[in-house]
């Protein structure tokens, strides 16, 4: 014996308002700006760490590196601060084949000590996507 029961009229309007809520409560949770797992805050070096280096920092923001020009000097110790100041960025690392640099950046400071031997030049950076790009110029 089958059993003809009808659904109310409203039945697809709640259906696309319970659907409505789980996606606004998704959004906000996505784009709300606090991480799931909490960071170390970056590798977040001592300040005698940095002692005796040239500190130079670039942000890493959602749309690239500022600034993306840097210039150092041969034979200077430095270290370039990558600040990720947020997470909300598809900027996760630093590559660079010309130094044989790989990064990752963890939201905070992110120490590169740049090669005291490098010979006078230009050398590229970019995101690991390839989207956005920087060159460190050696003087």
């Amino acid at each position: 014996m089958i059993m003809n029961k009808k659904l109310p009229k409203w039945w697809p309007f709640a259906a696309i308002g319970v659907v409505a809520v789980i996606l606004i409560a998704g959004a906000l949770f996505m784009f709300s700006g606090k991480e799931i797992m909490p960071s170390a805050g970056g590798s977040g070096q001592a300040e005698e760490e940095l002692e005796g280096y040239e500190v130079i920092t670039v942000q890493v923001k959602s749309d690239g590196f500022y600034p993306d020009k840097i210039e150092v000097k041969q034979g200077v110790p430095t270290k370039i601060n990558f600040r990720k100041d947020t997470s909300l960025t598809c900027i996760t690392d630093v590559v660079s084949k010309d130094l044989d640099m790989l990064k990752y950046l963890e939201k905070g400071d992110n120490y590169y000590t740049v090669d005291t031997t490098l010979d006078p030049g230009s050398y590229s950076f970019n995101c690991g996507m390839y989207m956005y790009y920087g060159n460190i110029t050696v003087i």
